[in-house]
């Protein structure tokens, strides 16, 4: 069977998968599209926090586990006519050779570049099978990857295999990308009307705290102990965000949020970081919570998957990125990943997003390629 990438990327996009919404009808359209191709499917359905249905799936073309998995996600980024938008951001359009739409290139183009690939493949053609995975809620650190990683029998027997991640990197082979750590605090107060002095701010209790995170973001921007060559930039900011929730001047705030992202490097240890936000809060008398949505994806860069990738690419030195992915979640399990995709990062989340065409074809090519040489010849 064969399908066109240009077709099939303005087909997806159609679809207004936003996070916030749910992606049902377009991953079982997906779905409908791997059962063509003669994968099995497996269904992975869940109901998000606010009680939005999802919808993950995995393929598989062939039998038996490990091979070659390529890894997509289907949910995109709010978008709105208002926002700035040419045209509606969900019916795509051709401009010169750019394709423009909600998810062109993050990633329904590099979703769509992996099923085409896949398209010219049987099931007898292959000594080692070659598996699918869409997942929802990728925009929402990774949730429906975790799903995936955590109840996917398919997953599982893929595990041990190759894992490509799809994001956009300009066809470029990207070994490694930053992980995630959030921080919570939360002081309370008492309401009443300013003018009786009753009332207890909670923001008062915030100050001494928001001083720590402001040394701690200076710290991390300039010590060499959270510094990472590999990546550009080399550090991750303490990235800080405050709110009241107040709904008048004149009312004491009854709570005051602190909110601190952080990307975790590979190689760094955030132990005393920690170790100094919960003394200061216990200091401040603020409830404080941590949680780490996924620790970094690092695969060394003589690993023989990034060797491939880069002898299928034509290129001589793989790279890093800023940003994060599912791999997030897939890491738990799969360790042989790199992320390649078509397309720039750089238009994500956009107004007018756009990939560029023959980045899209490119990436048809490569994956068959990729598919040809661990599915096919079953080499590594």
């Amino acid at each position: 069977m064969k399908l066109d990438v240009v077709e099939l990327t303005k087909e997806l996009v159609s679809y207004r998968s936003e996070s916030r919404l749910s992606n049902v009808p377009v991953t079982e359209r997906v779905a409908a599209i791997l059962r063509s191709l003669k994968f099995e499917v497996e269904r992975l359905p869940y109901t998000d926090d606010r009680g939005v249905d999802k919808l993950c799936v995995v393929g598989r073309l062939g039998k038996g586990g490990g091979g070659l998995t390529l890894m997509s996600h289907d949910d995109v980024v709010p978008a709105a006519l208002e926002d700035g938008w040419k045209q509606d951001p969900y019916q795509a359009r051709i401009a010169g050779d750019k394709l423009h739409g909600r998810g062109a290139c993050d990633m329904k183009g590099p979703l769509a570049a992996s099923i085409c690939a896949a398209a010219r493949f049987r099931a007898q053609d292959l000594k080692q099978p070659l598996f699918i995975v869409v997942t929802a809620d990728e925009e929402v650190q990774a949730r429906g990857a975790r799903e995936v990683t955590r109840k996917s029998k398919l997953f599982d027997e893929a595990s041990s295999g190759y894992g490509v991640i799809c994001e956009p990197t300009l066809l470029r082979v990207v070994y490694a990308h930053k992980g995630s750590m959030a921080i919570r605090a939360t002081a309370s107060g008492r309401a009443a009307h300013t003018s009786t002095l009753k009332g207890v701010n909670a923001n008062l209790a915030m100050i001494p705290f928001l001083v720590e995170m402001r040394k701690i973001n200076d710290l991390v921007l300039s010590s060499k102990r959270y510094r990472n060559e590999e990546f550009s930039p080399p550090h991750s900011e303490w990235s800080i965000g405050i709110n009241d929730g107040n709904v008048a001047t004149n009312i004491s705030p009854v709570r005051s949020v602190c909110t601190v992202s952080y990307r975790l490097m590979p190689g760094i240890d955030p132990t005393r970081l920690l170790e100094r936000t919960r003394a200061k809060a216990r200091e401040c008398g603020l409830k404080v919570e941590v949680r780490f949505p996924g620790e970094p994806v690092y695969t060394p860069p003589d690993a023989p998957i990034v060797r491939t990738a880069l002898r299928l690419t034509g290129t001589r030195k793989p790279t890093t990125v800023a940003y994060g992915t599912d791999g997030l979640a897939f890491r738990e399990k799969m360790r042989d990943l790199v992320v390649l995709g078509p397309g720039n990062i750089a238009q994500a989340h956009t107004v007018d997003e756009w990939v560029r065409i023959d980045q899209l074809r490119k990436g048809v090519d490569l994956y068959e390629r990729f598919i040809d040489h661990v599915c096919v010849r079953g080499e590594s």
